[in-house]
């Protein structure tokens, strides 16, 4: 294993954790899972629970409202709390939720299922880990060290995803049965949480990856505050999340209004989670060595010009194929682009005692678009049946592409003319930024 590593240029404090940063990536790739595979089943979805697209939205906005009260303190918490504990104690609580969701149920009854995965899937969950894989690699490794992450991350998910399709397969032809087949799904991700759980109660040393804090405290919030780095970083994080839920209504897009099967739509599902290990290992490398500004500029470009040719793809069936490989292009691009995000830490010179704080921030600023993406999309899309309103919607998505990229100039700019001291913040830094936005 060593030799393979050594061979792949991992070194280091990296090498060293490798296995430990592999363990949170599958943990992060099953946590998810639960709240978010109603997009992977769209139809379905909605016609075993008799939901409206707004009513679908409505889930997000539930998640979104309780992620950002969570991410906000639970990033203080991971700067003072075991890893071990955040991971096997949100892990459970997630698996808890999807056996809850098994019940008969009504929509107010979801609506407590999504309550409190907005919790556990969240609060302090995300931000221990991007902390704790900080910690765990050196400075000039952390482009790789986030790549790998959430490749290994969209490995796990990919590979979750397609034994869900398959129970679904099984239970939709075999049974003719699709409510239950959506049943077989919720409980075998929900086993799949509760596992990791089990798996990481014993797995993870935290020792291993003690993070830097003996106590919760709240004092390098203030400090996190004024950094005008993590600011840059906050709106880039809403943008790239607006982006990460909008994109799920493209498998509705295809599905819907161009005439692909249900089960073609969940495969694009699982290809979407395959797209992204490309982009996140491959961008791990690219950010190491040519800077993580400027391939978050090009993964920008690029998924813009995706975008517009999207628009441009004329909504009929022979359209399928074009914006599949139009889909997972833009994909690819964006899980560069997504990884990297949090190598704007390093590169923005915040303080590695403070990441999880500043990740808890960050966090919070990309929890934000959950409150509205979802039904906001719900609404355009029942006010305008069929073609018109997924267009309306598209375009939407495609503004906050452009915003995106002018953001990453903004950083560049800021990069380049901010007086950055990697031992502390620099409060000069926020006079300096005000010239370029």
């Amino acid at each position: 294993m060593n030799s393979l590593l050594k061979m792949l240029g991992i070194k280091g404090r990296l090498r060293e954790n490798f296995g430990a940063i592999v363990i949170l990536a599958f943990s992060g790739s099953v946590i998810f899972a639960l709240p978010f595979f109603r997009f992977d089943y769209y139809d379905a979805y909605i016609t075993t629970y008799n939901l409206t697209n707004t009513q679908m939205g409505v889930f997000g906005t539930v998640i979104g409202v309780f992620g950002i009260v969570s991410y906000l303190f639970g990033g203080v918490v991971a700067d003072g709390m075991s890893v071990r504990k955040i991971i096997v104690v949100s892990l459970f609580g997630t698996g808890i939720g999807g056996l809850l969701h098994l019940l008969p149920l009504s929509f107010k009854g979801l609506l407590c299922v999504y309550a409190l995965w907005g919790v556990s899937t969240t609060f302090a969950f995300w931000p221990a880990c991007v902390k704790a894989v900080r910690v765990m690699s050196d400075e000039e490794s952390q482009g790789k060290a986030y790549g790998f992450f959430e490749g290994t991350q969209s490995i796990g998910g990919a590979l979750v995803a397609l034994v869900a399709v398959a129970l679904f397969n099984w239970g939709a032809s075999s049974m003719t049965n699709e409510v239950l087949a959506m049943k077989y799904v919720i409980l075998f991700y929900s086993f799949v949480n509760i596992a990791m759980g089990l798996f990481a109660l014993f797995a993870v040393k935290d020792e291993k990856m003690r993070l830097s804090a003996d106590r919760v405290s709240f004092k390098g919030l203030a400090k996190v505050i004024k950094n005008p780095a993590v600011w840059i970083i906050c709106l880039v994080s809403f943008c790239n999340h607006v982006f990460c839920l909008s994109i799920y209504y493209y498998i509705p897009y295809v599905t819907d209004i161009l005439g692909a099967t249900v089960a073609f739509g969940a495969m694009l599902g699982v290809a979407r989670k395959f797209g992204s290990i490309g982009g996140n290992i491959a961008g791990g490398y690219l950010a190491d060595k040519f800077g993580t500004a400027r391939l978050m500029l090009l993964a920008f470009v690029v998924m813009l010009g995706g975008q517009i040719l999207m628009l441009l793809t004329p909504a009929k069936e022979s359209s399928v194929i074009i914006v599949a490989v139009l889909f997972v292009t833009i994909l690819v691009f964006f899980h560069m682009n997504y990884a990297m995000a949090w190598t704007m830490m390093s590169e923005g010179a915040v303080p590695v005692e403070y990441s999880g704080t500043a990740a808890g921030l960050i966090c919070t600023a990309g929890a934000i678009p959950e409150t509205f993406v979802s039904i906001l999309a719900g609404n355009i899309i029942d006010n305008n049946p069929g073609v018109p309103g997924f267009r309306y919607f598209f375009y939407f998505l495609t503004a906050v592409i452009a915003a995106g990229l002018v953001l990453i100039l903004v950083w560049r700019a800021y990069l380049k003319h901010a007086k950055i001291d990697k031992s502390k913040f620099d409060e000069k830094a926020m006079e300096d930024l005000k010239q370029y936005v």
